[in-house]
C-alpha cells in the first residue's frame, strides 16, 4: 500500500540503501514500522478506519458522538491521507462503511 510513497521516502535519510549494514536495515525497518503504526496518534477516526476489528456501529457511535465530524473527516494523518483513504486500505472495511463516512461527509 504504501510503495513509491513520496512522504515516506522523504522521512528516510537520504543513504543509499544498499550501502548499509543488514543490522542498519533491521534498524531502519523497525523504525518504518513504528512510525507507520503511529502515525495516527491523537486521529480517532483514522485509528477507527484502520483497524480491521471495527465494526460498523464503532464508526457510526463516532461519527454520532463527534460534534465536527465534518472537520474530522477531512482531517490527513502525516501521509496526507484522510479516513476515507484510510479505510479504502483496510481489507475488512464493508460498502455499509464507505456509505456511512460518505454520509456523514460528503467532501471527503
Amino acid at each position: 500500500a504504501f510503495y513509491m510513497c513520496r512522504t515516506l521516502e522523504l522521512r528516510q535519510p537520504q543513504v543509499q540503501y544498499n550501502n548499509l549494514t543488514h543490522e542498519q536495515k533491521v534498524q531502519r525497518s523497525r523504525e518504518t514500522i513504528t512510525w507507520l503504526k503511529v502515525r495516527n496518534h491523537g486521529l480517532p477516526m483514522h485509528i477507527i478506519c484502520s483497524n480491521t476489528n471495527t465494526i460498523l456501529d464503532q464508526l457510526r457511535t463516532l461519527i454520532i458522538t463527534n460534534n465536527n465530524i465534518d472537520q474530522t473527516l477531512l482531517q490527513t494523518d502525516e501521509l496526507g491521507m484522510t479516513p476515507l483513504h484510510v479505510l479504502c486500505l483496510n481489507p475488512k472495511a464493508t460498502p455499509a462503511m464507505f456509505k456511512i463516512l460518505a454520509k456523514a461527509c460528503p467532501q471527503a
